[in-house]
């Protein structure tokens, strides 16, 4: 592997942590903006809960699509 292959894929791990870093802030931002406790680790809106009882709604990363799509 040449130096400019390793610089290259460093390069590409550093990218990927400022892009999980970013949708953490998003999250964050997101849930902030939330007047209500309707969410959770896994759903970022709950519209609500089956017969069940297991939650229903907007996940986490359906929101930041909804968030960067907005943009």
């Amino acid at each position: 592997m040449s130096s400019q292959d390793s610089k290259r894929i460093k390069d590409l791990v550093e990218e990927r942590k400022r892009e999980k870093q970013q949708r953490r802030e998003k999250r964050k931002h997101a849930q902030g903006l939330n007047e209500y406790e309707d969410y959770d680790d896994t759903f970022a809106f709950i519209a609500g809960f089956t017969s069940g009882g297991a939650p229903y709604g907007i996940t986490h990363e359906e929101m930041e699509e909804f968030i960067d799509n907005d943009d």
